[in-house]
């Protein structure tokens, strides 16, 4: 994980709510912040300090898609270092959690109240499901703050919804190794092991922005998921036909047209023109059949609509009675017989 190093920062939770498909960026979460915040916004600009805001959880509600943050308030400019900086309060995660493991089972399926009175201030986070939801600390007296919050904790949109929250009194030893091996542990936690207080990636600033990315990922998953399960289908659909391993038809002997005579009387001039094509047609033969499909531009599937219900598959150059197979394309195919073309499409079937 590389080394991590402790500063002096302040921890809140701060709420805002969305309609329930908007996905809000990160500058306007700022924007949000700055404005319900400016005092404290202004002082941090003024000392050279800044604040993070990292996404802990989302839920819907009557008023629409709220989602909590976790903001760190850093008062004084940063100096840059090899390592990651996360606020040295978090070693009160790190306790909380070794307690947690240490209690006897319980169905309070991981809802947790966690308090702790250290530098004067009272620490106060809670456990959703196993999930740090809220973060706050002040300067007042334990014994006055707990109640209110309690009472919070039963009227608030989402902490009302489960019927009890263990509470835990973290205290004891305290010293600067102990903090210091607690904070190293805490660090490593899954929600502080990606974060650090000198950058702000894409990704990190807030859960809600890798949405965007998450679906498009996905749309493009999906893309190629389909493709892959259609070519599976299609090959095991060719394997089990047997018309591919049938030979190509052999290529029907044209006989020759009977030699001419002049007739012995002259003959009266018809009246009716007959047509190149229809003269053409008469002499070209082609066999009833059903275009079923082509297989890359290069194979076309057909069967014949005699009793036997053929099925071959034909390239370019085979032959159907007089036709020769000129062309398989997307839609169809194109037949030749001398000056003569026929064209079939794939699934047509002609009265």
């Amino acid at each position: 994980m590389g080394r991590v190093k402790s500063i002096q920062a302040r921890l809140l939770t701060w709420e805002c709510t969305m309609t329930f498909d908007e996905i809000p960026a990160l500058e306007t979460l700022e924007s949000l912040f700055e404005s319900e915040f400016p005092r404290t916004c202004r002082r941090l600009q003024e000392n050279g300090g800044f604040y993070r805001i990292w996404h802990m959880v989302s839920f819907n509600s009557s008023e629409g898609r709220r989602s909590r943050f976790l903001v760190a308030l850093v008062e004084e400019p940063l100096e840059k270092c090899s390592g990651r900086v996360l606020p040295e309060q978090i070693w009160l995660l790190a306790v909380a959690d070794q307690i947690i493991r240490a209690l006897p089972e319980s169905d309070n399926a991981g809802n947790y109240l966690c308090y702790a009175h250290a530098e004067g201030r009272l620490f106060v986070f809670v456990f959703f499901e196993g999930r740090l939801c809220h973060w706050s600390e002040e300067a007042v007296e334990m014994e006055k703050a707990l109640p209110r919050f309690r009472r919070f904790l039963q009227r608030d949109a989402l902490f009302s919804r489960v019927g009890h929250f263990e509470e835990l009194h973290l205290q004891g030893e305290s010293g600067p190794d102990f903090v210091r091996a607690q904070f190293k542990k805490a660090s490593r936690d899954s929600f502080w092991r990606r974060r650090d207080l000198q950058r702000v990636e894409m990704n990190e600033k807030n859960g809600l922005e890798r949405w965007p990315e998450m679906l498009h990922f996905l749309r493009r998953k999906r893309f190629w998921l389909m493709a892959v399960v259609l070519m599976t289908l299609l090959g095991r659909w060719l394997k089990e036909e047997p018309f591919l391993n049938a030979e190509n038809p052999v290529p029907v002997e044209l006989s020759l047209p009977p030699e001419w005579m002049a007739p012995e009387e002259p003959r009266e001039k018809s009246s009716k023109v007959v047509p190149v094509k229809d003269v053409a047609l008469s002499k070209c033969k082609l066999p009833d059949f059903f275009l079923k499909g082509v297989v890359a531009e290069k194979l076309a599937v057909v069967n014949f609509a005699s009793e036997s219900g053929e099925t071959r598959a034909l390239s370019v150059g085979d032959s159907l009675e007089t036709f020769v197979l000129r062309t398989v394309g997307r839609e169809g195919v194109k037949l030749v017989c001398g000056d003569s073309v026929v064209e079939k499409k794939v699934g047509v079937r002609e009265p």
